[in-house]
């Protein structure tokens, strides 16, 4: 039986690797924020209701970390199926690759953006 080693023209192992770990934390911090959300702190959404939630620091650690870990696997996802099924260039890859950063902390800051109206 042959081992077959995850190269760099396939994904890599490291973006593999944050695949796996990105869906564990997803998983973690969703239920956590679902928790949080529904049953903690229910009541009247309305301006005050979710300024009040969002006052609590874990309660921003956790949607930051949950915005972060999504915006990667997804990501992520994406460029895997775009490596499988499109691009076999080195260059292309690599273009690829920064537009996909790009947007990625583009995604993320607009989101902790969005998220400091409300903690700030």
């Amino acid at each position: 039986m042959r081992l077959e080693v995850i190269d760099r023209s396939k994904g890599g192992m490291w973006p593999w690797l944050g695949q796996r770990v990105t869906a564990v934390v997803v998983i973690v911090t969703i239920l956590v924020h679902l928790t949080l959300t529904h049953y903690v702190a229910a009541g009247k959404l309305d301006f005050n209701n979710i300024a009040g939630r969002l006052a609590d620091r874990a309660v921003v650690v956790n949607d930051v970390l949950l915005l972060v870990a999504v915006v990667y696997h997804a990501l992520n996802g994406l460029r895997m199926v775009v490596l499988d099924y499109a691009l076999s260039g080195t260059s292309a890859r690599h273009v690829f690759d920064a537009a996909l950063w790009v947007i990625g902390i583009g995604a993320i800051i607009y989101g902790i953006w969005a998220l400091w109206v409300w903690v700030v």
